[in-house]
Parts: C-alpha cells; sequence; structure tokens
C-alpha cells in the first residue's frame, strides 16, 4: 500500500508538503511541486484515507446514527422492525438534508466517540440509549446531539430529544376501550422499558378519570422471553378469562397474544377485545386486524433530522424535548360490550 511517506520521498518534499497537496491546501506549495506530487499520486496509485479527508476539512457532510440496540435486541420482531423503519426514514430524510448517514449499532460510549472523531460527524443521532449512556456521551461529544426515544431526564445544552407521545397514546387507547363499554382490563408490558412505562401512565390516567376501581391491579408485567411469558398467561389464564379486553403495549406481543388465546379457546374479539401499539405492519396484516395506537416513523425522522439539521447551522430548536402526535387506528380485535 503506497503511503504519503512513499510519494515525499519520490517527490523530494516533504511529508507535510504531499498531505496539503492531498487534502488541497496548496498556499504554500509552488504550482510546479504541486503539479509533480499529483502526478505521482497517480502514478503510484495512492488511494487517500476517507477518515483523514473528513478530518481535514471543517465539515464531513456525515450524521452518524446510533441504534442503541444490541446485536440481539436488534434481532427480536419488536425491536429490529421499528428500528429498520426508523433508520430507512433516517436515511432518506438526511439524504435530502445535503448529509450522508453511518449507522451502526450500541457499543460502548468510548467506542461511539472513537468513531466521532474518526470521521468527523456534523452530529450525531441516537436512539435507545439509557440516561447514563447520554450523559457520559454528552460530556464528550462537541457536536449538535438528537436523541429518539431515549431516556433524557433533564435539559442538556446542544441536545435535543425526539420521541412519540407515549403517555398520550396510552390514554387515548385507555379512552378507546371505555368508550366500548369495557371496564374489566388488563394493561401486559413486558419489563418496565420507559417507553412502556408511560404507555402504562397514560392508560391508568384514562381509568382514573373515569372512575375504574383497583387501576392498580390493572397492569400484569410479563416476561421478555416469549417461552416464560407463555407460561405466565397459562398461570394466569382464570386472570384472563375476567376481562373483557387486554391493552398490550406493542403490537408484536398483542398479535402474539391473539394467536396463544385462540389455542385455548378464547377468539378475539368474541371472547377477548384486543389493542395493541407502534402499528406495525403484522396488526394491519394479523386475524382479525389489530386495533392500535399508531406513532409516525416517518415524521419522528424528519423532525430529528430537522432539529439536528438546524444545531449543525447554529440554530438553536425552539424545544430540546419534541413530542410527535399519536392515534388511535381503529380495526376488528374490539367489540362493544
Amino acid at each position: 500500500m503506497v503511503r504519503i511517506k512513499d510519494i515525499a520521498e519520490r517527490a523530494g518534499v516533504s511529508t507535510t508538503t504531499v498531505s496539503n497537496v492531498i487534502h488541497q491546501k496548496e498556499g504554500k506549495v509552488s504550482p510546479v511541486v504541486a503539479e509533480r506530487i499529483r502526478k505521482l499520486i497517480k502514478e503510484m496509485g495512492y488511494i487517500p484515507s476517507l477518515s483523514a479527508q473528513m478530518l481535514a476539512r471543517d465539515s464531513s457532510h456525515i450524521i452518524g446514527v446510533v441504534m442503541g440496540y444490541s446485536p440481539e435486541d436488534a434481532l427480536q420482531s419488536r425491536n429490529g422492525l421499528l428500528a429498520a423503519g426508523l433508520i430507512g426514514y433516517l436515511e432518506e430524510a438526511i439524504h435530502s438534508e445535503g448529509y450522508y448517514m453511518m449507522l451502526f449499532t450500541r457499543r460502548s460510549v468510548e467506542e461511539i466517540l472513537q468513531e466521532s472523531r474518526a470521521w468527523n460527524f456534523d452530529g450525531l443521532i441516537a436512539f435507545n440509549l439509557t440516561q447514563q449512556e447520554i450523559e457520559t456521551l454528552h460530556a464528550s461529544f462537541e457536536k449538535p446531539l438528537v436523541l429518539i426515544d431515549s431516556c433524557m431526564e433533564k435539559s442538556l445544552p446542544n441536545v435535543c430529544q425526539v420521541g412519540s407521545d407515549e403517555m398520550g397514546g396510552g390514554y387515548q387507547i385507555g379512552r378507546y376501550l371505555l368508550s366500548k363499554g369495557h371496564r374489566h382490563i388488563l394493561f401486559i408490558a413486558v419489563g418496565d422499558q420507559e417507553n412502556d412505562r408511560m404507555r402504562w401512565l397514560g392508560f391508568r390516567q384514562a381509568m382514573e378519570e373515569a372512575g375504574v376501581e383497583n387501576v392498580d391491579g390493572m397492569r400484569l408485567p410479563v416476561s421478555g422471553d416469549r417461552t416464560e411469558r407463555l407460561a405466565q398467561y397459562e398461570e394466569k389464564l382464570s386472570l384472563l378469562r375476567q376481562q373483557t379486553a387486554i391493552c398490550f403495549s406493542s403490537d408484536f406481543h398483542a398479535v402474539e397474544a391473539v394467536n396463544w388465546l385462540r389455542t385455548i379457546g378464547l377468539e378475539t374479539p368474541e371472547a377477548l377485545s384486543v389493542t395493541g401499539f407502534d402499528d406495525m405492519i403484522y396488526a394491519k396484516t394479523a386475524w382479525p386486524a389489530l386495533t392500535t395506537v399508531h406513532q409516525s416513523l416517518d415524521q419522528k425522522a424528519q423532525v430529528a433530522v430537522r432539529a439536528l439539521a438546524d444545531m449543525v447551522a447554529g440554530v438553536e430548536p425552539e424545544c430540546n424535548d419534541l413530542k410527535i402526535a399519536t392515534c388511535v387506528v381503529e380495526r376488528d380485535s374490539v367489540r362493544n360490550v
């Protein structure tokens, strides 16, 4: 592989002079020498380091995108489809703003910073990061940072957060089920992720406003492992049979449960109405088609990229916590009682 040092030796100049010609900083290089170096670069087949070129410029026109899922999480249907859809919309929005996107999955904050410096990112978009990761990243990253679906507990300078109105969505689906006459409802979520917690709080508010009793008893957390989760449903079968509706915090787990319920003779919506959240593709193609809460990944990506582009240009966003509205999409999985 040809090095700058090799070209400098052939040209009889310093490596700094060759580097200046490569990076088009020829103010102190004579035209004759510059032309000789360019010819040697072509003859010797020198391929400049792209990362070095980016570092040499004031702007790389590259936006880094950090997918804050581990490779294992990204393969799960729930996270994988959300991530894939969001990445597609992000790339389109970033390109429309005149930038290139560089994507990488969750690594240590130190590795994220190394990538950012190596490629001279103009800004960074990260989603699904923890509060500790956000604070550590912000302490060392000097460029604009936009967070999507993360957990930023306090405002930070040069940082903007974008996410769906999770609590509003939970409230909307709760009010919808109440409007259909349901009072015996379970809210089922896997684990205690921040977005699931906010969806529960919105649902809970709707129940409390309607005067539903024992609201805290309406929440059922279940395992992230499918085998364990189905075993929990089996254990809670008597509780499930007491309900008229189940509100799931994701479409994936709602569709999974509808299929399981069918195997034990509980049809949806005849025996149990079921709702989801996210409005992923399988909500439309499931049988019955799933009533759910729609969140716009397209709008989320556009708002995030627009906010980042403004910050790169030196314009502060009007708000550092931008919420994308949600809405209930009514299909066939809920009946009146």
